[in-house]
């Protein structure tokens, strides 16, 4: 059924790009109708530039938006960066940041006796889920670290996926009021 709200319209696509939409859409688990929708929203709201327009690199005003949004989004996450960074720093670990595991960097790498947890911190987890979940399975298939804790805002809202994907193999998701929590595991003296 068509939501009211929404008008029917036709389209022209290749039938192999029709195929392949078609099927990345059932593989999320959407309609085509509703794949097509988020992918528009996305483009339009500016989370996936999917057009680029060769005129669009010379329009200054348009890059210095995109700049904006780009450096809040980076303030954001480094503000909330330092928000864990201070809760760490009350916690009986030495905390290195930015700190090489193997052949990667993970935001804190916590040390407790003999026990390396690595701390990474998602402002805004919700922006690219696939991201997230590539990055916590790679830290958790290096032999270095014993943990890995996500630290997110907010619990509330998440993609029940994600957590469906991380806690079966033992990645911790938590916020930063649950963190000293969370960690204590991996702190206490046997």
């Amino acid at each position: 059924m068509t939501d009211p709200r929404h008008r029917p319209f036709t389209i022209s696509l290749p039938p192999a790009l029709k195929e392949r939409a078609e099927a990345r859409a059932r593989a999320l688990g959407l309609s085509f109708s509703r794949y097509v929708n988020r992918c528009l929203e996305a483009e339009l709201q500016g989370h996936a530039q999917i057009l680029r327009d060769e005129e669009d690199a010379f329009d200054l005003a348009r890059a210095v938006e995109r700049a904006r949004e780009f450096m809040l989004r980076k303030r954001d996450s480094i503000d909330f960066e330092d928000d864990v960074a201070r809760i760490l720093e009350t916690l009986p670990v030495s905390v290195e940041r930015f700190a090489r595991v193997e052949d990667l960097r993970v935001d804190f790498l916590c040390t407790a006796g003999d026990r390396r947890i690595a701390v990474e911190c998602r402002a805004n987890v919700r922006r690219n889920y696939a991201l997230t979940l590539g990055q916590s399975l790679l830290l958790s298939a290096t032999a270095e670290l014993d943990a890995i804790v996500l630290v997110v805002p907010y619990l509330d809202g998440l993609d029940p996926r994600l957590v469906h994907e991380l806690e079966p193999r033992g990645i911790v998701l938590t916020t930063p009021d649950r963190l000293a929590e969370s960690l204590a595991p991996w702190l206490t003296t046997e």
